[in-house]
């Protein structure tokens, strides 16, 4: 009867750590006001050319990799 009765204490005492575990940080922030904010504009600036891209030009060709057909299902 002691075994069951342990059992059932630990159990209990497992669900409120549990609860508290999930209920505590939930009841901490319940009573904290929201913040309020302003709106932000976004301001887009001008696309950036090539030259502002690739300052020093392009340093030579494209390099490629021939895939077989097994390689490109993948």
């Amino acid at each position: 009867m002691n075994t069951i009765f342990r059992k059932s204490v630990l159990g209990i005492a497992g669900v409120a750590f549990a609860g508290g575990m999930v209920a505590g940080p939930v009841a901490a922030y319940a009573d904290t006001a929201p913040v309020a904010g302003k709106p932000v504009a976004v301001v887009q600036a001008d696309k950036p050319d090539m030259g502002k891209l690739v300052p020093h030009g392009v340093q030579g060709s494209q390099s490629t990799i021939d895939l077989s057909d097994e390689q490109t299902a993948n």
